[in-house]
């Protein structure tokens, strides 16, 4: 960690002034200033740093912290910014990744519903943003790649160590700023939140380890999962407790045998209503119901209403849905008080659902095409992509973060689906691992 401080000072230091203007002198000059970084990256051809700022950007946004209210405005330019520099300096990038187009067809009949949604300026906003994050992050992973190498990696993940570092550097000094109801949240804007980051974090690290096993020292190796699954434990999240330990499980499986490995995955998806039927019992025995907070078990802490909700819903626009952004019309509009009143807050909690509400069946079809197809052809390339994949579907099932775009939880997504799924990478893994010892 002291290295990679030491070799990315400049860029750790003007994130910290991004921040530091934001709360010092407000949001507009907070825009102003990172706009203007943004601009002169790219002057420098600093796509390293261009695309790691994002992220940061993308990180800060989901925190509550009234002083980091730009973050959640200056996302919505920089992507924009980011998109432009790729349209006007075709010579530098190339070609357009195929990975976005495997999600082409959900992506055009997304941008058809806009005429019927009842929101068409926040609608046509949202499908905007997710299908630039789409063509953006597999379109610069590529391009800094072939710039920096493996090393790219190696600064991703340390950048997302230090903010889950500076969650657990504040917690120990006593700050109230990381809990939220009693749990820990880190920087981030609910415990949810961070116990999702957690998940797909470990599952980047994970997979960035598979196809480049000497990136990281063994002591860093150690250091980033303590600190990840420290994060994970505090912050309360049953749902990334669950995942981490199934994938841990399934990755023992599949190393024994791929067959033995799909046959058991198969097993859990047709008995998981058995299971979680008599979660609450199986917890009870293991004498973590304080942890599990098993009171809310039974209600499912508001999703079971929130699903039920949204099922209704469905039936009312079954094939198409509304556009983006008709679940929030649904769950934060006219009929939130009456959910709060049931004990629902937020979202629908589910994923499928909500790309469901959004665009229908054929959407969603659409959508678990493309995501199927990219994990069909990276594990062509990689035994742990359908444990990966597997982990990521449980996830999904019980938040809604897949059907969003502009959050530091969906790009780690497409980072991990373009190493799966991009030749630059598979081409050179066997050499990787051929030239490095473990």
């Amino acid at each position: 960690m002291k290295e990679y401080i030491r070799s990315n000072y400049q860029f750790l230091l003007l994130c910290s002034l991004w921040i530091l203007v934001g709360i010092t002198a407000g949001p507009i000059p907070a825009i102003i200033f990172i706009l203007l970084s943004v601009l002169a990256l790219k002057y420098k051809f600093l796509y390293e740093e261009l695309f790691l700022g994002f992220a940061v950007i993308l990180i800060l946004s989901d925190s509550r912290y009234k002083g980091l209210a730009f973050a959640a405005d200056v996302k919505v330019i920089y992507i924009l910014l980011l998109s432009l520099f790729f349209f006007f300096d075709r010579k530098n990038f190339g070609s357009v990744n195929k990975l976005f187009y495997l999600f082409a067809p959900f992506l055009i009949l997304s941008l058809f519903l806009i005429v019927i949604s009842d929101d068409w300026g926040k609608c046509f906003q949202k499908t905007l943003s997710y299908t630039l994050l789409l063509f953006v992050v597999p379109n610069y992973v590529v391009k800094v790649y072939q710039i920096r190498g493996e090393f790219f990696f190696r600064n991703i993940v340390f950048l997302f160590a230090l903010f889950l570092i500076a969650g657990v550097a504040m917690k120990l000094a006593g700050s109230p700023m990381v809990s939220l109801a009693g749990r820990y949240r880190g920087v981030f804007g609910n415990p949810n939140g961070l116990g999702l980051f957690c998940t797909i974090f470990f599952l980047l690290f994970f997979v960035v380890q598979e196809y480049y096993p000497s990136l990281f020292l063994k002591r860093e190796k150690i250091f980033i999962y303590v600190l990840i699954i420290f994060s994970a434990i505090a912050s309360g999240s049953r749902n990334t407790i669950v995942c981490l330990l199934s994938f841990l499980v399934f990755m023992r499986l599949y190393k024994l045998s791929p067959f033995i490995g799909f046959f058991v995955l198969a097993f859990i998806a047709i008995g998981y209503e058995l299971i979680f039927q008599n979660f609450e019992t199986i917890i009870r025995y293991l004498s973590l119901g304080e942890y599990f907070r098993i009171e809310t078990l039974a209600t499912g802490s508001g999703r079971n209403v929130a699903w039920h909700f949204a099922w209704e819903r469905i039936q009312e626009n079954f094939f198409f849905g509304k556009g983006f952004a008709y679940d929030e019309i649904l769950f934060y509009g006219k009929d939130s008080v009456q959910l709060s009143m049931l004990g629902h807050q937020g979202n629908a909690h589910n994923s499928y659902l909500t790309i469901w509400l959004n665009t229908g069946i054929i959407g969603l079809f659409f959508f678990a095409r493309g995501f199927l197809l990219a994990f069909i052809n990276g594990a062509k390339n990689s035994r742990i992509a359908f444990p990966v994949m597997f982990t990521i579907l449980f996830s999904a099932n019980f938040e809604s973060w897949m059907a969003a775009s502009l959050n530091p939880i969906t790009i780690q997504l497409w980072i991990i689906l373009t190493i799966f799924t991009s030749v630059e990478f598979n081409e050179n893994k066997k050499l990787y691992s051929l030239s490095h010892i473990d």
